[in-house]
């Protein structure tokens, strides 16, 4: 429609420019012909006009796109005109009546929302519904559309057109018959191999509740495939699984949110493990506090980094090492650690350690500038709500959180732990959570459960079935047992206000230091009037010690460290030099 639109457009301004020129030419041979040329010129005008009315565009010459004087700026610039010719599609829309316009902006912004409105609304009232959609985003100027609850309470009211014949509805909605697709989409994709139909190459026993399904894979089956080979079989086994692990990595921010032990450092050390396996230059930094790590390759910063440490001044350790990462990140060029991927477990017990200035710094970086570096974050919150983990000082970077974060939640379940006694452990399902509540899942955002067969490892410390570790097995040369760090015998960690102490110490200006006594050694009055030369006749003062040493002057017999700070010594005595090798030398 719009393609239409723009050709009549085209053809108005033609024949309107070609019966107002015909008619100024030939006015002398017919005066009739000047009537042509004003209607002609009329209906020109009146295009020109109307079309900047709604597009706020001078278009008078046809065939020339968007505004006439952009087009002339676009003239000599070939990117700009190459950019303007691949959104052109996009601009014919301003062809279009308004009401058809705002209708494509409507399918265009809210595609996804409409589609899963619709598959919730009963047969009948879908067209009523779709164009009471439609409505309020014209009255909304495009900002929302109204909740799924307010367009369910308004349908309520709705009855089904008369005019509707249900057989025929039944009838169709019966029908097995299928269309045949334009394109067989089976020739745009690689074909596969179903690597869990391949041979074992040996027989293995393992007890029989510990069986994976038959749908399920075994680590047997596939470790002798490449390591990026293997990932991309367990992530087609996962997702034919019904594990939707492609859309949990479908932002640069993914956050696991959710209550405790319902699986979030779980999922975290999955995702990083897929995502190391799929590329090996992957430079993964782990952040978290305590000593619970899952053993997968990574940089791992936790309390075994600081083993003499009691637990609470450890984590503290580790908050200050994440706030001195981050920093690092945020002074570095934009899109310089595309290879990153960070990993914050216990991300508000290690933020809560810092101080208040360091916490809203740390929380708004995170938020608002972590993307701008080029990797990404997996970061594991403990909250009900984006209130909990953002706080009132953030409280405006509330919209780019919710906008930039894909935000997945989990939740724990009760098992028996003998006797009546319960443990809360992970139920192994994800959803994607509204960010104003964790524990509330969006519409049509069901992420799947991890499968049976990815739970045949055990937690070492609650018995239970742990996927991490039973995804490990799939990646042996990915296993990293994380151990205390080992400190020399007799050292210990200094205290941190003993660190700021002495970092305080570091930072203050520089005290002029006198050049250490050293033994004699017999100096020539030539090799002092040259230094002294040197001195005097630099350009810029004072003169560094590399630069005395390194002067043209001194020919090939350049003197040694040991001869030169001898030399400058007597010189300093006598009064003849002043300064030191920090602060470079002056003559008297």
């Amino acid at each position: 429609m719009a393609r239409v639109s723009e050709n009549e457009a085209d053809m108005t301004r033609v024949l309107g420019l070609v019966a107002g020129g015909i008619g100024a030419v030939c006015y002398a041979v017919n005066p009739l012909a000047i009537v042509g040329g004003l209607i002609g010129g009329a209906a020109w005008l009146w295009f020109v006009v109307e079309h900047s009315n709604r597009t706020k565009e001078i278009a008078p010459l046809p065939f020339i796109r968007g505004n006439f004087i952009d087009a002339v700026a676009r003239a000599g610039d070939y990117d700009t005109r190459s950019n303007y010719q691949a959104d052109h599609l996009a601009n014919t829309v301003k062809f279009l009546e308004r009401q058809s316009a705002e209708e494509y902006a409507f399918l265009h912004a809210e595609f996804e929302n409409i589609v899963q409105y619709l598959t919730q609304v009963e047969p009948g009232k879908r067209f009523y519904a779709y164009r009471w959609m439609f409505g309020w985003f014209g009255k909304l100027k495009g900002r929302q559309l109204p909740t799924y609850q307010s367009m369910a309470l308004h349908l309520q009211d709705v009855t089904i057109d008369s005019r509707v014949n249900l057989s025929e509805i039944s009838a169709i909605a019966q029908a097995q018959t299928q269309l045949p697709p334009t394109v067989d989409i089976k020739q745009l994709t690689s074909p596969t191999v179903d690597i869990r139909h391949t041979r074992q190459t040996s027989e293995f026993s393992r007890p029989e509740e510990l069986q994976p399904s038959a749908n399920g894979l075994v680590p047997e089956t596939i470790t002798n495939l490449p390591l990026a080979n293997r990932a991309n079989a367990l992530i087609a086994a996962l997702t034919k699984s019904g594990f939707q692990i492609e859309d949990m990595m479908s932002s640069q921010v993914i956050a696991i949110a959710g209550t405790q032990r319902g699986g979030k450092g779980t999922l975290a050390a999955i995702l990083a493990t897929l995502s190391l396996s799929l590329d090996s230059g992957l430079n993964t930094q782990y952040f978290t506090a305590g000593v619970d790590v899952y053993p997968f390759s990574c940089n791992l910063i936790s309390a075994l980094k600081y083993p003499e440490k009691d637990a609470d001044s450890a984590d503290k350790l580790v908050a200050r090492d994440l706030l001195k990462f981050l920093k690092g990140l945020d002074a570095s060029e934009p899109y310089s650690h595309k290879n990153l991927l960070l990993v914050i477990d216990e991300a508000m017990r290690l933020l809560s350690l810092l101080d208040e200035s360091d916490r809203t710094w740390a929380i708004q970086y995170l938020l608002s500038r972590f993307a701008k570096c080029g990797g990404t974050l997996i970061i594991v919150l403990h909250g009900s709500n984006l209130t909990s983990v953002v706080g009132k000082a953030t409280a405006g970077l509330a919209d780019t959180f919710k906008q930039s974060i894909n935000f997945i939640g989990c939740v724990a379940q009760s098992v028996s732990a003998g006797g009546l006694r319960k443990i809360n452990v992970a139920s192994g399902e994800y959803f994607k959570a509204n960010p104003n509540n964790f524990a509330e899942p969006v519409n049509g955002g069901n992420l799947g459960m991890i499968p049976d067969w990815l739970k045949i490892e055990l937690h070492p410390g609650n018995g239970q079935p742990d996927p991490a570790r039973t995804l490990l097995k799939f990646f042996p040369e990915l296993v990293q047992h994380h151990q205390p760090a080992v400190m020399p015998r007799g050292e210990k960690i200094a205290p941190s206000d003993a660190v700021n102490q002495l970092e305080s110490i570091f930072s203050k200006p520089t005290q002029e230091v006198e050049i250490a006594d050293i033994e004699f050694v017999s100096i020539s009055e030539a090799d002092l009037s040259q230094i002294l030369n040197i001195v005097t006749s630099a350009v810029t003062t004072p003169v560094s010690f590399a630069a005395i040493r390194n002067s043209r002057k001194w020919g090939e017999d350049k003197p040694s460290v040991r001869y030169l700070r001898s030399a400058i010594a007597q010189l300093i005595e006598s009064k003849q030099l002043n300064g030191s090798e920090k602060l470079g030398f002056t003559a008297f």
